[in-house]
């Protein structure tokens, strides 16, 4: 069987001329560029932008990183366009603290949209069969994915495959930690962007990562190096060999296993360029306590749970409309499933082990169930306001 190939190339700064003669290495050894944009192709390239942080923070990917991509794409003929949906704030309002708006004026680079959203279907997906994402992956003939490696307080660490969690908009992915509530199901959502993104390649910001406590609140680490793949979780198998860290640890990684989805073992994988262990860190500082995926805010665990309550619409099955097909039980991603349309009136749905997926919504063929809304979202329209506030809190906070 062909072995995945993952590059290792050393960069030891964000000096602009070592950057792109690292990344052009770096590809050299997958084939090139042009082995993945052809001339005439609308590229996609998707930094990790978490918030308006200045580079050195080492929170989001370096502009020296994206400036030198999108030239290596314009050489290879194809039409470059940025993006990326930011945890807090838009892409614009980062634009100048990150750097990146430098970077888009220099070269001429068209924003990508992330305004607008397209509607998604892939059955083979596990929990979203049918998403919302950037009208951006429509837009794209090929989507390069531009990471950061960095530790992560909910996931363990945040490289390749995460980053396309991107892709959705706003305050969803807020929505989504609130809904899935477990690590495991936002993992194995994660799995499914990538499914229909199909990112043809990533290239990883690892000159200088991020430890302790990432994916904002932790420290810069010189590794002087870029990674690259056409295969982002083979990628982010070695990123964690690199940072000494247990591949069995990362719930993408083991979603990836799940799903078997891209190369999940090192013994699968060709290493070209430095080899792992001549850039291998041992000290790497991990996440000592994770936290729940719902601490998406500075609230106690208590309150999150409220807020869930009142936040999260729940399926309800209505009796009248039920056909008896079965589908949401037997497509509840839950084991033993939360849905269950022969019993009694009312307790249909399991609340305390519905994930708040919706794929039984979603595969209802009668209609018959319906997503109830807090009565508290209703009366005070709590999603309204967060995406409003999600939006445009990033004029305000402090770029340091």
């Amino acid at each position: 069987m062909k072995k995945s190939i993952v590059s290792i190339v050393k960069v030891p700064d964000y000096n602009p001329e070592k950057v792109k003669s690292g990344i052009s290495k770096s590809l050299g050894l997958l084939g090139g560029m042009s082995a993945f944009v052809k001339p005439g192709q609308k590229v996609l390239l998707k930094p990790n932008i978490l918030l308006g942080l200045s580079p050195d923070k080492a929170a989001t990917t370096h502009p020296a990183v994206i400036a030198a991509v999108a030239e290596l794409v314009n050489e290879a003929g194809g039409i470059v366009f940025l993006g990326d949906s930011p945890g807090i704030g838009s892409f614009e309002s980062a634009m100048k603290p990150t750097g990146i708006g430098k970077v888009v004026e220099d070269l001429g680079i068209e924003l990508a949209d992330f305004s607008n959203e397209q509607y998604f279907e892939c059955e083979e997906n596990i929990i979203g069969k049918h998403i919302n994402l950037a009208k951006a992956v429509a837009d794209a003939d090929v989507i390069i994915s531009i990471p950061k490696l960095k530790t992560h307080v909910q996931m363990t660490m945040t490289c390749a495959v995460k980053n396309q969690y991107g892709l959705v908009l706003g305050m969803k992915k807020g929505e989504y930690h609130f809904r899935l509530e477990n690590r495991n199901a936002l993992a194995d959502l994660m799995i499914d962007i990538n499914r229909i993104a199909k990112p043809a390649l990533a290239i990883c910001d690892a000159v200088e990562a991020m430890e302790g406590e990432g994916p904002s609140g932790g420290t810069p680490r010189n590794l002087g190096i870029i990674l690259a793949s056409a295969n982002l979780p083979a990628l982010d198998v070695v990123a964690c060999e690199i940072i000494d860290l247990n591949p069995n640890d990362i719930p993408i990684i083991q979603a990836c296993k799940r799903q078997n989805f891209g190369t999940t073992s090192l013994d699968e994988i060709e290493i070209a360029g430095e080899s792992t262990e001549s850039v291998k860190v041992t000290d790497f500082k991990q996440i000592e306590n994770l936290q729940s995926v719902m601490r998406i805010l500075p609230m106690p665990q208590f309150l999150l749970k409220i807020i869930r309550r009142h936040w999260a619409s729940r399926p309800r099955i209505n009796k009248d409309e039920c056909v008896k097909c079965y589908k949401c039980r037997d497509g509840c991603p839950v084991s033993p499933s939360a849905i269950e349309p022969d019993r009694s009136i009312g307790k249909e749905v399991d609340d305390k082990t519905c994930i708040r997926c919706y794929c039984c919504h979603e595969f209802c063929i009668a209609k018959a169930i319906d997503l109830k809304k807090p009565w508290f979202d209703r009366v005070f329209r709590v999603t309204k306001v967060m995406n409003f506030l999600n939006k445009h809190i990033g004029r305000f906070l402090p770029h340091i």
